[in-house]
């Protein structure tokens, strides 16, 4: 049948020999299409029926004309070759033997040529539009049809809401292409919710069924899911896709290998190559493991970028191992060195069995190009890589290593010179900026409140405060002691001490340890003493020095990293921030010590908070940003995680609506980053 012969077969014909419904012929006549010719010249124009708008046509409607049009125009591209081989045998005598074998030949391609193309124009028409040309011309000039193609225009002609949430969740297709294509890329589940109006955990639902039954590596087929069914069959003619199976001869593939960057181009496809590494992972999956890929499940994700590593490697070398122990090490390095990587690998407990010398140097290189791409760490000249400092080093630890190798107390100011030595570029520039990491290290105790500092375990060196002393004294005695006794034994650590400062140190406890009885005894609220002993209460009204009050403060800033706020649950705390407050007020009232104090630790501590509200901001903002990088997701919206997805949505709200001050948008920014590479 000739193309110009469709004219002849009217709507009625069709309608009466139930090629078509009725409904169908109604809508086509409705819309001017009278016969068979006009119907299929509107197809090939158009590309389906879904886009004509129809008057009372549904998708059912749409679909039955489509079919008819790719039935009728595969039976004319069959027939074509048929004519012109009959016209030509006509003239067969003319020629000679070798001629005729020649035009026979050439007529058999001819039709196998046409029977592929055929066979191939009535699967894929439908959604390749009448850019199938394209795939017509590719596999004439090359052999094989363009799949990479083909499977996109599967993809951005289907319609179903399932391959809608696929597209919008993964990354299918590379970045010029979504910015040109503002429909497609990776958005949050809770934007693609709110646009196909459904609840979020409906959209990762059918997000993980449609990933599972299209283009992850597994071998179920799911004959009911008719939408998904045809991207499963394209995959598996193992024919269509024997030059990509070419790259089973390589040792691994990631997504910069130049032979899929090459496919891509050449197919004129507009895919990602993250995407197109998980298909040819479908179509290798006999022969290699994939590592890294869309991830659709709550586990960890440590890849970047997406790996396929033959198995006869996979099975001997456990790289899953070898990335998650690398990247806790490059997070945590402090110092920078070069790294042999034949020496790691000799040595490395992520040989499944056994060191495979013959396989060695394979594993070697595979490891070496997951480095560069993983980490960005080159080989230098000498085949070493170098790995940077990537954490500064923690200074508690630092300090307590100069006092170690000391071997005796240190004054701050000699800590801190020892400090420079090591870090001669360090921001800090007074001794009393180390003084926070004196105090929280364990190991570290200081004597009394001279700024020198001990070590615990030098059990000969007295270390502590002034109440620590009294505190062991009086510990040793059953009976409360007076004053005099108890300095008496102080003396002998704190020399410069006095009667005076120890009764001061007592009354003012603010652990409240000390119980007090009449003749100037003292002993501890934790003992029991002979009734005899009568306990009275600390005189009220009896203030702190501010000399005392200081000291608190600083220890407060030190364990709480904040300033005391005026709302808590520690009255302590309140009664702290009320004396602070008051106590800028009163600055003109201050000695000259005590202003020199003050500054200090305005100054050392200027990037405490002091606004509740903004503190607790940043403090449920960094339990958020770890929880991201550590699970490389975002915490669901029910049980333990709920509080912070919770948070995380207000403070989105607050950004969109401009209620976030300057630093906490530069941190939201910042987080949205990470927040946007795991929707990926």
């Amino acid at each position: 049948m000739l193309k110009e012969d469709l004219k002849r077969i009217t709507i009625n014909h069709l309608r009466s020999t139930k090629r078509i419904s009725a409904r169908a012929a109604n809508c086509c006549v409705d819309f001017g299409l009278e016969n068979l010719f006009q119907i299929v010249r509107y197809f090939e124009n158009n590309g389906s029926f879904f886009k004509s708008k129809m008057r009372n046509a549904g998708r059912k409607t749409y679909e039955e004309l489509d079919e008819l049009c790719v039935k009728a125009m595969s039976s004319i591209m069959v027939e074509k070759p048929q004519v012109f081989i009959k016209k030509t045998i006509e003239h067969i005598r003319e020629l000679t033997e070798e001629e005729r074998d020649i035009l026979l030949s050439l007529a058999n391609l001819v039709l196998d040529i046409e029977s592929v193309i055929s066979e191939k124009r009535q699967l894929f028409y439908s959604h390749c539009s009448n850019s199938f040309t394209f795939a017509v011309d590719f596999y004439l000039k090359n052999g094989h049809f363009p799949m990479c193609w083909m499977l996109e225009q599967y993809i951005v002609n289907d319609k179903s809401r399932e391959i809608y949430i696929l597209i919008n969740s993964f990354k299918i297709f590379h970045q010029d292409f979504k910015e040109n294509k503002s429909v497609y890329g990776a958005k949050l589940l809770e934007e693609i919710a709110k646009k196909c109006n459904l609840t979020r955990e409906r959209v990762r639902q059918i997000r993980y069924k449609t990933f599972h039954r299209t283009f992850e590596i597994t071998e179920e087929v799911y004959e009911k899911d008719i939408n998904l069914l045809k991207y499963k069959k394209l995959l598996q003619n193992k024919d269509d896709w024997a030059y990509v199976l070419e790259l089973s001869e390589k040792t691994y593939i990631n997504q910069e290998s130049i032979e899929i960057q090459e496919y891509l181009r050449k197919e004129q496809c507009n895919l990602s190559t993250e995407f197109a590494v998980q298909i040819i992972a479908y179509l290798l999956r006999d022969t290699f493991s994939l590592f890294g890929g869309f991830e659709i499940s709550n586990r960890n994700r440590f890849w970047k970028s997406v790996f396929l590593i033959k198995k006869t490697f996979a099975s001997i070398f456990d790289f899953e191992k070898f990335m998650k122990e690398f990247t806790n090490h490059v997070t945590d390095n402090e110092i920078e060195y070069d790294l042999n990587v034949d020496e790691i690998l000799s040595n490395s407990s992520c040989w499944i069995f056994a060191i495979d010398l013959n396989k060695f140097d394979s594993i070697v290189s595979i490891i070496k190009d997951i480095l560069l791409y993983e980490f960005y760490l080159y080989s230098n000249p000498n085949g070493l890589i170098t790995i940077p400092a990537t954490k500064e080093r923690n200074l508690s630890d630092v300090v307590y290593g100069i006092l170690r190798q000391n071997g005796n107390p240190m004054h701050i100011e000699e800590i801190f010179l020892e400090f420079k030595k090591i870090f001669p570029e360090h921001k800090y520039f007074e001794a009393a900026q180390l003084r926070p990491y004196l105090y929280k290290n364990e190991a570290i105790s200081h004597r009394n409140r001279s700024s020198t500092y001990t070590l615990k375990e030098w059990k000969y060196i007295k270390s502590g405060t002034i109440r620590d002393a009294i505190v062991e004294f009086l510990s040793k005695n059953d009976l409360p002691q007076t004053v005099d006794d108890i300095t008496e034994y102080v003396l002998q650590h704190f020399p410069d001490t006095n009667v005076a400062s120890v009764r001061t140190s007592m009354f003012n406890d603010t652990r409240n340890r000390f119980s007090f009885f009449g003749d100037n005894l003292f002993g501890l609220v934790r003992k029991e003493y002979p009734s005899e002993y009568e306990e009275i209460e600390q005189q009220k009204g009896q203030k702190k020095p501010i000399e005392q009050r200081l000291y608190d403060l600083e220890k407060f800033l030190s364990e709480n990293d904040h300033f005391p706020f005026s709302t808590s649950d520690n009255e302590n705390e309140i009664s702290l921030y009320r004396w602070w407050r008051v106590l800028n007020k009163k600055m003109n009232k201050l000695t000259e010590q005590q202003m020199i104090s003050v500054v200090r630790i305005k100054n050392q501590y200027v990037d405490y908070e002091t606004d509740k509200t903004v503190y607790e901001w940043f403090f449920h903002f960094n339990d958020l940003k770890l929880f991201v990088l550590e699970n490389r997701r975002l915490p669901s919206a029910s049980g333990s995680e709920k509080f912070l997805r919770g948070w995380l949505c207000r403070a989105k709200d607050d950004f969109l609506n401009d209620r976030l001050s300057e630093r906490q948008r530069i941190k939201y920014a910042e987080l949205f980053k990470e927040i946007e590479y795991v929707e990926r």
